[in-house]
């Protein structure tokens, strides 16, 4: 995708033309940034702070690689080159800890990851335990373990987003996504009913984390079935994008359809962790990244009839809804402070001269702070891109991001207690 930070007229034009086909999308993109990438730009703008740690990277802006207490950060580390990912390729999971959070311990391997998302690495609750998706007798599963790699616990579905209290998981299916959501699934593993448009054996499952009980929520027919929309009819659907509220009592999940292997479209819902209180968000055929700010409101870069395409803050279970991040003009990635409510980081995918900003944004005020400005390189696109998805830390002091600047990916972390003092006057 192409950053509309600073778009001219005409560009914006144009992206609104073709924004919901994403081959013709890139194409155009692609053809864009190769033309403009011979003209000098100043190439990156660094925090001082700012800690890189090549070969590895963490995965999506919606869960927190922080422990309890920041004395752990989550990582990836690879060896492969940056190509697409074949089924045998392999990632290591660890811990960085130690001052400055250099030194990296190992604690186990998947052949489940893909570039966007790493393997699903998160904590469970407020313990010492991590979890993370692997492949096992030919199914997706989900290891848990400790931080001294001790085994806890197999699940037989994969994981893609775990209660903040660490009671229940949330699990769709991966092999979906990697053929109608490339870069989001994993490339191991065979469904059935893969080529169906629509099959009721497609579920979002609730998975107990004590016990590995499962039970199922819905299926892909029944929500397809809500409310339907004429661009349904002979397109492909699909779960994805699940996340618990803080209070970890309800979550929020994206059902996709798309037609032709080209036009995508997104509908937002919300429900109670046991499938109960379903509740469908008044977007208008585009959602694409969330992050709640508190038990009840929810963060979205979306389309509204109102607003269009932009930053909306939407309450839980009611119609109404406000603009946000006045002067935010291009999708990003929103990550909500701990320490403050009214505070969140995000960033910009590439703009035409392939840089992406990562950005710091006050409700209240209104004020904005660029923390960092680093080009990507150009074979880093696609499936193979290396968004930043900006994640807090635990007490709001930090951030770390993932980027490609110095020609390889990257684990940055960024210390943040300065900007958030000034922010704070």
């Amino acid at each position: 995708m192409i950053s509309i930070w600073h778009m001219p007229g005409f560009e914006r034009t144009i992206y609104n033309l073709i924004k919901k086909n994403p081959r013709l999308k890139n194409k155009v993109r692609d053809a864009y940034q190769l033309a403009l990438s011979l003209y000098p730009v100043r190439e990156s703008v660094i925090n001082q702070t700012m800690e890189v740690r090549k070969g590895y990277f963490f995965g999506f802006h919606d869960k927190i690689p922080w422990s309890s207490g920041n004395r752990y950060l989550l990582a990836n580390k690879f060896s492969i080159p940056n190509r697409k990912i074949t089924p045998d390729d392999k990632l290591t999971v660890g811990i960085f800890s130690g001052e400055g959070y250099r030194d990296f311990k190992p604690l186990g391997e998947t052949k489940s990851f893909n570039w966007q998302q790493g393997c699903m690495l998160q904590w469970v609750g407020d313990s010492d335990e991590l979890i993370y998706n692997d492949y096992d007798n030919g199914q997706h599963v989900a290891i848990r373990t400790d931080v001294n790699g001790n085994s806890i616990r197999k699940y037989d579905l994969p994981v893609a987003a775990v209660s903040p209290d660490g009671k229940y998981g949330l699990s769709y299916s991966f092999v979906r996504l990697a053929r109608y959501a490339p870069g989001y699934g994993y490339e191991n593993g065979h469904e059935d009913d893969l080529l169906l448009p629509c099959p009721s054996s497609q579920r979002l499952n609730l998975v107990n984390m004590l016990t590995g009980d499962v039970k199922i929520l819905f299926t892909l027919e029944q929500i397809a079935g809500i409310s339907p929309d004429p661009s349904m009819h002979n397109a492909f659907h699909y779960f994805t994008h699940a996340l618990f509220a803080p209070s970890s009592r309800r979550f929020v999940f994206f059902h996709r359809w798309i037609r032709d292997m080209n036009y995508v479209n997104t509908r937002m819902f919300s429900c109670d962790h046991d499938g109960n209180n379903l509740f469908l968000f008044p977007t208008n055929g585009m959602v694409s990244h969330i992050g709640w700010k508190n038990q009840s409101q929810l963060l979205a870069y979306c389309s509204t009839e109102k607003f269009g395409d932009a930053y909306t803050l939407f309450e839980d279970q009611s119609p109404s809804y406000t603009k946000k991040g006045e002067g935010l003009k291009s999708d990003g990635h929103p990550s909500y402070s701990p320490a403050r409510p009214d505070l969140f980081v995000t960033d910009t995918y590439p703009d035409r001269f392939r840089l992406i900003t990562l950005k710091l944004f006050d409700e209240h005020t209104g004020l904005q702070r660029e923390l960092a400005r680093l080009k990507s390189p150009l074979q880093f696109r696609d499936e193979l891109r290396c968004d930043f998805h900006p994640r807090w830390n635990r007490d709001g002091t930090a951030v770390c991001f993932d980027s490609a600047h110095t020609g390889i990916r990257s684990l940055c972390t960024l210390d943040l207690k300065t900007e958030i003092k000034e922010f704070n006057k």
